[in-house]
């Protein structure tokens, strides 16, 4: 046979052998106690007065409190190395007070405080997060409040998986959908992890909002030849974890019982959260889920800065196109949908014809992509890593000590995206 055959052969006795539960799955005689378990030493909880609630469904609520866009505070609490979460150690500084009402003053409603747990979480059966940690996202959370945002936090590179075969983080849906046993003991620590950040922040109004996961997939950016040959098997994963996130938060109390959460698909493609294999979970909280993508497209112009040009008619276009359908599935279901991370690079070249192209058309990008955002009310909150120069994806428009805007192409860019959405 082939190579092709050989490999589909290969994935569809993989396949067979999970459906029907093969010798690595579930041990009869797991070490593990069932989701429901109940430490002896009960979980932290922040001393934070109960807050009251609006009450109010998710699309309600961002409209009534004028939630058309955000910001992301990427490459700090998220930040990781030797398998532990870190704030500084991929180059940004502890975030402040001043970064925080800068972003507020900008104009931006909501901000996405991404967090990697790993490194501060303990073994089983309790999966203990260690208390500095949250600590210090609340911290961070509460400075964001104090500014007047909204808030998001999630789990981000503990579900790193860079590429095939490689796992940086322990949420790996590589090994979950490969060995039920694996699977059991990856889905009982995010429980034990959920239950802790709900309940930590139980108190917390509902400015703060959860969301369950960051771009999980197999290692293949949501596109290998697995996932597509049977994407069930993953997706069926991610709606499971879904549904495990929004038990273990509703059963936290507190203002858990009504808290908005954030829902993405399978690597927050666009695509895979249109599709007809991706469930929303069931909750027992009537109109508080909202639905998240991410959007970087064409990835050789918003990511990997290898196109200088953007802006022809078949270019907006797509953007149409992509964005169009989240109005019938979900925002006409009142469904609110954001687009958790968007945006362009600073691409710099030696050629100074060239970086003036790529300069106009990222001014071009960002703002169509914030206008037809809006045009089918779907949120963007930009993505920004804090990043200006260097080698890396440079994202960054706020001077993370001032708070206010690193150049003056970035302050152009921040008006372009208010403006946009206004």
């Amino acid at each position: 046979m082939g190579k092709k055959s050989t490999l589909f052969t290969a994935l569809f006795f993989t396949f067979l052998l999970i459906a029907c539960g093969s010798s690595s799955g579930t041990p009869s005689g797991s070490s593990l106690p069932d989701l429901n378990y109940v430490p002896a030493v009960p979980y932290s909880v922040k001393d934070y007065s109960l807050e009251p609630v609006s009450g109010k469904a998710a699309f309600a609520y961002f409209n009534d409190e004028k939630i058309f866009s955000g910001w992301n505070l990427g490459n700090t609490l998220d930040s990781w190395s030797s398998g532990s979460g870190h704030e500084t150690i991929w180059g940004n500084p502890f975030v402040n007070q001043e970064l925080m009402n800068g972003v507020k003053a900008a104009g931006f409603g909501i901000i996405r405080i991404p967090i990697t747990w790993m490194g501060h979480i303990g073994k089983a059966p309790d999966h203990r997060i260690a208390p500095y940690r949250l600590e210090r996202v609340s911290e961070v959370v509460e400075m964001a409040h104090k500014a007047g945002l909204k808030v998001i936090i999630n789990l981000h590179h503990d579900g790193s998986t860079p590429e095939q075969g490689r796992d940086d983080g322990w949420l790996s849906i590589s090994k979950a959908y490969k060995k039920n046993d694996e699977n059991e003991k990856i889905t009982y620590q995010f429980a034990r992890v959920w239950d802790q950040i709900a309940a930590y922040f139980k108190n917390y109004g509902d400015w703060l909002m959860f969301e369950s996961m960051n771009e999980i997939h197999d290692g293949g950016w949501g596109w290998s030849t697995e996932f597509k040959m049977f994407p069930n098997l993953q997706m069926d994963i991610i709606n499971k974890w879904n549904q495990v996130f929004l038990d273990r938060v509703r059963a936290a109390g507190g203002n858990n019982a009504s808290r908005y959460l954030i829902i993405p698909s399978y690597c927050t493609v666009p695509e895979h959260t249109l599709s007809a294999f991706f469930k929303l979970p069931e909750d027992s909280a009537s109109g508080k889920l909202i639905v998240t993508f991410h959007y970087y497209d064409p990835y050789e112009f918003g990511i990997k800065g290898s196109r200088s040009s953007w802006g022809t008619q078949s270019d907006k276009q797509k953007v149409d196109n992509d964005f169009a359908p989240f109005k019938t599935q979900y925002i006409d279901k009142n469904i609110p949908v954001i687009i958790g991370e968007c945006g362009a690079v600073l691409q710099l070249y030696n050629d100074k014809a060239i970086e003036t192209q790529a300069r106009q058309s990222r001014f071009d990008y960002i703002s169509h992509v914030f206008a037809t955002a809006k045009k089918y009310k779907l949120v963007p909150i930009y993505w920004d890593n804090g990043l200006t120069t260097g080698n890396g994806e440079k994202f960054g428009l706020f001077d993370r000590r001032t708070g206010k805007a690193n150049s003056q192409d970035s302050e152009a860019l921040i008006k372009m995206m208010i403006n946009a959405v206004k």
